[in-house]
């Protein structure tokens, strides 16, 4: 299947068969990526913060326990998360607030990287009911004029 040019979302489901364990090996090179690509929207106050964040997701990948992630409140950054959704099936995904290629290329770049370790898993794009695209901090929403409501 070909992939889309563009997506909100891009999730990486495991084989049922596979466990968080199986991606500590591969995390680090996953967690600098989506670190490099957050690169720009990174505030300088917490220089440290991706350090620790890639060490308590190890920590807890190597316990076989559903890691943190990458979930900065940055308004356009790229967040990687480990949904809840399905307890039989370890899933990942790449998001960002509005359809983009970013979310495309990393999550084609993390598909191959698992597939040259032998981990099987599937790929899906726009599975999240995510509604309209979130605006920046401050813009005005849809219908507002002036930062006024229409009436």
């Amino acid at each position: 299947m070909t992939p889309p040019v563009k997506a909100r979302s891009g999730h990486i489901l495991l084989d049922p068969k596979r466990s968080y364990r199986d991606l500590a090996r591969v995390y680090p090179e996953i967690h600098r990526r989506v670190v490099e690509m957050n690169r720009p929207f990174v505030r300088e106050a917490d220089p440290l913060l991706p350090e620790v964040l890639l060490d308590e997701n190890l920590r807890d990948l190597k316990g076989g326990r559903k890691p943190v992630g990458y979930n900065r409140p940055d308004p356009f950054g790229l967040r990687l998360i480990f949904p809840l959704a399905d307890e039989r099936r370890v899933e990942m995904y790449f998001t960002k607030p509005s359809r983009c290629q970013e979310v495309v290329q990393i999550t084609e770049h993390v598909s191959q990287l698992l597939r040259r370790r032998g981990i099987r898993h599937t790929v899906e794009y726009d599975r999240l009911p995510l509604g309209p695209p979130r605006l920046p901090p401050g813009a005005p929403g849809v219908g507002v004029i002036g930062g006024f409501p229409r009436t």
